[in-house]
Parts: structure tokens; sequence; C-alpha cells
């Protein structure tokens, strides 16, 4: 065999080693990447869902048959902040509410926080931050009516309260030309008329809390959206007239 055959076969030995380790360095990198979108993208879902937040508490609870006077309360932190056990004594409220949740997260941990569990009823506050121009007034509406269908194809009452819009003249009123309590108020006349079409409950918190303006009254509030101890003073009332009404809470 040549010199030059020699060297020629050296350089391609040489040229494929360096192939091979650059192939492995970038199928390194390649798997890396992978690994960190695959990460964060189980992270997104695991907190849009919060399923795994009362996974825990909610395997003591899981029941065949419906419990009466069990109330699941589904919502965003005016549900996590309200103190359902003094407001309700004689029920077993149970507070399924997470901080800051989008509307769209919540069927997804339905099953999990509210059917397994078998209450007589399930009230699904919705926050008036949920709507931004992003959302759709109809796309809110269809998360609403697929809760409602679930809850009833398993023989729970769905209450879906009104929703409390904003302080007047806060920041989080303003959009651009997007009105959160011009679309929170078009929402609520589509929620009580579907209501009142499926004949299910209508707890009115708008109607009760709202001042002249049309925003959240001062006085029931402690920021534009957050409730102050008066302010469940009032939705407790009003719920618990609703309960009562219904035969849940006698």
């Amino acid at each position: 065999m040549s010199v030059r055959t020699l060297k020629t076969l050296l350089i391609v030995s040489v040229l494929l080693n360096i192939g091979a380790v650059y192939v492995g360095i970038k199928g390194w990198e390649y798997r890396s990447h992978i690994n960190h979108f695959l990460e964060k993208y189980t992270h997104v879902v695991r907190e849009f869902s919060a399923r795994e937040l009362y996974l825990e508490a909610n395997k003591a609870l899981r029941s065949d048959t419906t419990i009466t006077g069990r109330v699941v309360f589904m919502g965003t932190q005016v549900t996590q902040d309200w103190p359902l056990k003094e407001s309700f004594p004689d029920l077993e409220p149970i507070n399924r509410g997470v901080f800051g949740q989008r509307l769209a997260g919540f069927p997804l941990r339905f099953y999990s926080d509210v059917v397994n569990l078998r209450p007589e009823a399930v009230v699904v506050e919705i926050s008036s931050f949920q709507f931004r121009p992003q959302y759709s007034t109809e796309e809110i509406a269809e998360w609403v009516a697929m809760m409602v269908d679930l809850a009833e194809a398993h023989r729970i009452v769905p209450i879906i309260p009104t929703v409390i819009p904003p302080r007047r003249g806060t920041t989080l009123e303003e959009a651009g030309d997007y009105r959160i309590s011009d679309t929170v108020t078009a929402f609520n006349s589509w929620l009580r008329a579907e209501l009142t079409r499926r004949d299910l409950p209508l707890c009115d918190f708008a109607k009760v809390m709202t001042d002249s303006s049309g925003g959240l009254m001062v006085d029931l509030s402690t920021t534009a959206v957050d409730i102050s101890d008066k302010g469940y003073a009032v939705m407790t009332r009003e719920l618990g007239r609703v309960l009562t009404e219904h035969r849940i809470a006698d």
C-alpha cells in the first residue's frame, strides 16, 4: 500500500471520527433541547390545569354516591379566600379555588375536584379577570356550558353565579378599546338567559354587589377584584338563599 493511500485513509479516518464526535455532540444538544421543552410543556400543563393541587385531599373524599349537604366551590382566589366553613356551617363545603387560574383550566380538573367527590351541588365562580380581548365571550360561554353539562350528567346541581365586575376607574378596566365591565355585563345577560332556559338556579352576585355605575362596590372589596369580609357576607347571603330554595341547605 502506497504512502499516498495511507495518508488518504488516515485523513478519511480522522474526518469520520470528527464527524462522529460532531454528530454525538449535536445529538446530545438535541436531546437536551427536547427534554427542556418537554419539562416546560409538562410544567405548563400541570400549572394550567392545577389538577395536582387537590389530588391528595380528594383521595379521602371520593365517593360512589351523592353526599347530602356536600357542595364543591370551584373558582379562583375569590373562592380560595372565602371562609366557607364559617359561612355555611350546616353544609359540607369543599373549597377548590385556585389563585389566578384561567377558566379554560377548570374543565381539566372538573372530574377530580368535583365529579369524583359526588357533591349535591357545585358552585363555579368566574372572576372578571377571565375577560380579556384574547378570550371571546362565546369561548367562555362554551367552557361554562361544558361544566354545566358534566355536572348535570352526574346529577350534580350546577350553580354558576353571575360575574362580579371590577371596580370602575381601575387600570384593570382598560385594555385598549376593550372594556372589561361592558363584556362582563354582556356575558351576565347571556348567563341569566341560559340559566333560565335550562331551568337552573340563578345566583346573582353581580346584582347585589355592584354600585350605580355598574362596578364592584368599594366597601365590598379590598382591590379592583378581591372581596372584603363584608363582600363575602353578601355573597354568602345570596348563595344561601339559592341553596335553600333548591333544598340543598334546609
